[in-house]
């Protein structure tokens, strides 16, 4: 990317919203999303490899409340949810199950709009989170949290670059 200081006919405006946004509606170029959730009238460039996600919990929260076993358990314990800022939904946690993605609603006392935050709550002993494996490394490494239902978490698509089909792309 161009920096605007060298380039002063390039304007740069970046905007984090993790929603799922129409960027053509909002007059963005290109943005950035799940390989998985890319709408059909827009190209798509790889920026990366598949995302892992993990759930994680405290140590202090794990000795209050014994690690789920089976995604089913997961309505026994307070989860950190995510609200999509756009629509409003709340997103159901997904597990990959016996070979395929299973959605599990789950019960919290504290919903979010920003990912970063989950961990966040987790370090603080409010609940388990469900983030991406790369943000919980480092705690996990440090012992700060501890990842449970391991073998249920799914990766998914890495992130792409996007932009709407047709016409010139800065994408190109």
């Amino acid at each position: 990317m161009p920096r605007p200081t060298t380039s002063p006919d390039v304007r740069v405006e970046l905007t984090n919203d993790e929603g799922y946004v129409d960027i053509v509606e909002r007059g963005f170029d290109a943005g950035v999303r799940l390989g998985e959730s890319v709408q059909k009238d827009m190209v798509a460039v790889p920026l990366g490899g598949p995302v892992a996600v993990a759930i994680v919990g405290s140590p202090d929260y794990s000795k209050r409340h014994p690690g789920p076993r089976h995604p089913s358990d997961l309505t026994h314990h307070n989860c950190v949810r995510f609200r999509f800022s756009g629509s409003g939904a709340i997103y159901r946690w997904e597990l990959a199950v016996d070979g395929r993605l299973v959605e599990y609603e789950v019960g919290a006392n504290l919903t979010i709009t920003d990912s970063l935050f989950s961990v966040d709550a987790a370090l603080e002993g409010v609940g388990l989170a469900y983030t991406f494996e790369q943000l919980a490394l480092p705690h996990i490494r440090a012992k700060e949290l501890k990842r449970v239902l391991g073998s249920f978490s799914p990766t998914f698509p890495g992130s792409t670059g996007t932009t709407p089909a047709g016409g010139s792309s800065p994408l190109s």
